[in-house]
């Protein structure tokens, strides 16, 4: 048998918050950019809006992989 949700109860309140506040930080990187910037969107020198830097090829012995 399903009892009822404790709504009365404080501490239901806190842990439904606590694990929404989880569940967001879980779930936040996963979601799309809006504006497709990369990097630090908080830094005040620019990081964000530069490029990263094109990658290497992988070589062994001088020849690409």
């Amino acid at each position: 048998m399903m009892e009822h949700l404790p709504l009365s109860d404080w501490q239901f309140y806190v842990v439904t918050a606590a694990m929404l506040g989880a569940l967001w930080l879980v779930v936040r990187p996963l979601l799309p950019r809006k504006d497709g910037s990369t990097g630090c969107p908080h830094c005040a020198d620019g990081a964000a809006s530069k490029k990263r830097p094109r990658k290497t090829d992988l070589t062994i012995m001088g020849k690409r992989v």
